[in-house]
């Protein structure tokens, strides 16, 4: 009888053990990974967001997490006026599509080394295709080392993930890495215009009907 309880007792150490070994389990592992903060309105409405004057804008609406915004003359968007802001270093991310229009269908302002200094990564813009981050050393994402060119297809979703550090950018869209600049000792900031109304943290499209959900983002280990 001793010898079976003995045997019992062994079987279920080493099985805590080798749970133990595996990764992401444990208090130690779930540790690691801050949770993510989601961004969008809990109930019908607009939440902590307002939508933006720029003057000749379109219609901006919150519906079951999803953002429609319509096409404006320029400039439409939103900002957020909520506590939850995004402190650098963190991830955020969103999925965006264009349903009309041939220019940016995502103007994501954030904050990146603190709340009063910003840039807005494009995706789309200059006629449809560059993406990239305005701005660095003075020169928009047309301009700079993080310009690329990629071809939208309407009403397809895309998913959109900024690694943003206090002397680095990163940015992926569907998995595949498009930005990784070093931005130590270099100028952070928006481009000059309408768009600052975005700051610290908004969402605009310009010329463009899109759609953006899911919209979240969670602190990453130093």
């Amino acid at each position: 009888m001793k010898a079976r309880v003995w045997i019992i007792l062994v079987l279920l150490a080493g099985m805590m053990m080798a749970g133990a070994d595996k990764p992401g389990e444990g208090k130690e592992g779930g540790d690691k990974e801050a949770k993510w903060i989601s961004l969008a309105p809990a109930k019908e409405g607009m939440g902590s967001w307002k939508a933006l004057n720029f003057g000749g804008e379109g219609d901006t609406t919150w519906k079951g997490g999803t953002l429609a915004i319509g096409e404006g003359a320029e400039l439409t968007g939103v900002v957020f006026s909520g506590a939850d802001l995004p402190q650098a270093p963190y991830e955020i991310e969103v999925a965006a599509r264009r349903t009309s229009g041939v220019d940016f269908f995502c103007g994501l302002t954030l904050p990146v080394r603190d709340a009063k200094t910003c840039v807005t990564f494009i995706c789309g813009g200059w006629g449809g295709g560059v993406v990239g981050f305005s701005s660095i050393d003075g020169m928009d994402a047309s301009e700079n080392e993080t310009a690329s060119y990629q071809a939208f297809k309407d009403k397809q979703w895309y998913k959109i993930r900024l690694e943003i550090r206090k002397d680095s950018l990163k940015a992926w869209i569907d998995g595949k890495e498009l930005v990784d600049v070093n931005t130590k000792g270099r100028k952070l900031g928006l481009r000059f215009g309408d768009i600052e109304k975005c700051a610290p943290l908004g969402l605009a499209t310009w010329q463009t009907t899109a759609e953006l959900r899911g919209l979240r983002w969670r602190k990453l280990i130093k």
